[in-house]
């Protein structure tokens, strides 16, 4: 019974992806091309939204930057704490 259902289950899966690779070309040829006539759209100037990207990237550039150098000094500063134990250790 189980064995039934999982064939069942197999087969339609495979039907369905046959389906799928089957149609995709015809769904491609069912669009058609249509010529547009006169302005297509409104002039959107690019300066402003350019200003914003290379702001916005400046920005993540910064924060990476003060991210990673935390990070840094926080290593250092265990680093320090080592040494010091070491030495504290070696003397005993």
């Amino acid at each position: 019974m189980i064995k039934r259902l999982v064939r069942m289950r197999r087969a339609l899966a495979t039907l369905a992806a046959l389906a799928a690779v089957t149609l995709a070309p015809a769904l491609a040829f069912a669009q058609e091309y249509v010529k547009v006539e006169g302005k297509a759209g409104e002039d959107v100037p690019a300066g402003p939204f350019v200003g914003i990207a290379y702001g916005f990237i400046w920005i993540a550039i910064l924060a990476y930057v003060v991210f990673v150098a935390r990070g840094v000094g926080r290593v250092r500063g265990d680093i320090e704490e080592l040494r010091r134990k070491l030495e504290a250790a070696g003397k005993r």
